[in-house]
């Protein structure tokens, strides 16, 4: 969907001309698919790489093999974020082939492979946080369907209350960073040097927000980890 979105709207403008050509104007970044989006699609493609594993048994298969837990979450981890990277970065590459095309993309080769560059890096390190961040949901148990109502359970669970807490108290904006989803994708607008996403997080300092990616990060890991350490093959 994400990528038919872009074509359309490219086709619009080479078909057309000027009248449309309002659209090449944005960020590349921007075309990234929405929060909402990309962690419903990861809420469906984590829990079908580890989850039925563990109750079909082939988790405990891989294990009688040379494969360690520690290769084996490498090896999924790498598949997840794989599928996602080209949902997060198929379409925004697109559209700056488009810009491009048209002559309003980068000027000069540098600072064309310099935007090209920032913009793989940021939906690399998105594509392996919602990678990360949907697998250490999905293994708290053995069904598809309730690893994937975790998953999207988490992200409501941290996003509404960064909201209210937000709005209702005289906390900050750094408050809305305890909604790990948002701060990714602020953090990947801070590499593409593009205008904020999200509402508010344009007064975070890139710090803030760095620490904050990092965090969550670092806490998605450490959940996977602590439960497969414990995990055994039966």
């Amino acid at each position: 969907m994400t990528y038919l979105i872009v074509v359309i709207q490219l086709a619009a403008v080479f078909l057309f001309g000027n009248e449309t050509a309002e659209f090449l104007t944005t960020n590349s970044w921007q075309q990234v698919a929405p929060g909402i989006v990309m962690i419903l699609f990861a809420a469906l493609v984590a829990p079908d790489a580890i989850v039925r594993d563990q109750k079909n048994g082939m988790f405990s298969l891989y294990m009688s093999t040379p494969l360690t837990k520690s290769t084996y979450l490498a090896a999924k981890s790498f598949s997840v974020a794989g599928s996602i990277l080209l949902i997060t970065f198929g379409p925004a590459l697109l559209y700056l082939l488009g810009k491009t095309v048209k002559g309003l993309g980068p000027d000069g080769v540098g600072q064309w492979f310099e935007t090209f560059a920032r913009l793989s890096v940021a939906c690399i390190v998105l594509s392996l946080f919602l990678c990360a961040f949907s697998l250490a949901f999905s293994c708290f148990t053995n069904r598809r369907a309730i690893a994937s109502i975790v998953v999207l359970l988490a992200y409501l669970g941290t996003s509404v209350p960064s909201v209210i807490l937000y709005e209702e108290t005289n906390i900050g904006e750094n408050i809305l960073l305890i909604n790990p989803v948002e701060t990714a994708y602020e953090f990947g607008a801070r590499l593409c040097n593009s205008p904020s996403i999200v509402d508010n997080y344009g007064d975070i300092t890139t710090t803030f927000i760095t620490l904050g990616f990092f965090g969550w990060l670092l806490v998605s890991c450490l959940i996977l980890l602590v439960i497969y350490r414990k995990r055994e093959a039966i």
